[in-house]
C-alpha cells in the first residue's frame, strides 16, 4: 500500500467513526422523536412567530446589530405562546382545517 492509500483508509475510517456520534449530538433536530404536532398547532406557532417579531429579527444576517431586538421578540412569542391567544390560533385553524375536510367529503361524493 501507498502512503497516499493508506492516509485515504484512515480518513474514512475516522469519518465513519464520528458519523453516529455526530448524529447522536443533533438528534433535537428531528421533529418526529419530539412527537409531531397537528398542522393547526404549527399555524398557530407560525403565526405568532410572526406577530412577535423573531420572523423580522431572523431574516437580519447580522445578529450582533439586533440582540435587543431579538430578546424583546423571543420574550414576545415565549409570552404569546402561553397565553390564551395561542390556544384560540389552534383552535381557529382546527376549525377551518375540519371545515375543509367536510367540504372535500361532500365534494367527493
Amino acid at each position: 500500500m501507498t502512503t497516499k492509500t493508506l492516509i485515504a483508509t484512515a480518513l474514512i475510517a475516522l469519518s465513519a467513526a464520528a458519523v453516529p456520534a455526530f448524529a447522536q449530538s443533533y438528534s433535537h433536530l428531528d421533529p418526529i422523536t419530539q412527537g409531531q404536532k397537528t398542522r393547526a398547532e404549527v399555524l398557530a406557532d407560525l403565526e405568532i412567530y410572526r406577530a412577535s417579531g423573531l420572523a423580522a429579527v431572523d431574516r437580519t444576517e447580522d445578529f450582533a446589530l439586533n440582540a435587543g431586538q431579538r430578546a424583546k421578540a423571543q420574550a414576545r412569542y415565549a409570552e404569546l405562546k402561553a397565553s390564551p391567544t395561542y390556544a384560540a390560533l389552534v383552535q381557529r385553524y382546527a376549525a377551518k382545517d375540519a371545515k375543509g375536510a367536510a367540504t372535500e367529503g361532500v365534494a367527493a361524493r
